[in-house]
């Protein structure tokens, strides 16, 4: 993938706890990663997805892949409204 500086695309990461490990999705590009952190998972989980849109521009899919899922370029100065936001966490209630 080339490196403008000034693109990029804005995906999903959803972040789940497997026991005492951590796993990452990608769902708009089926790619899974893991760690041993939230934050690990994550490193991986974008680094899976940069190797993969990589060997995509080196076969000439990248464009094909992007239409196909309708994944957009984002410039740098745009901003990016999330389609959704999950997140979840334990909290004492009274009852």
């Amino acid at each position: 993938m080339k490196e403008t500086g000034e693109d990029y695309i804005a995906v999903q990461m959803v972040v789940t706890q497997e026991g005492k490990q951590y796993s990452a999705w990608c769902p708009e590009l089926d790619i899974a990663s893991c760690g041993d952190t939230p934050e690990e998972a994550i490193k991986n989980l974008g680094d899976a997805v940069e190797l993969y849109l990589n060997t995509l521009e080196e076969e000439g899919e990248r464009e094909r892949l992007f239409k196909e899922k309708g994944i957009k370029l984002v410039s740098v100065d745009e901003a990016v409204i999330p389609t959704s936001f999950v997140t979840q966490y334990r909290q004492k209630v009274p009852i």
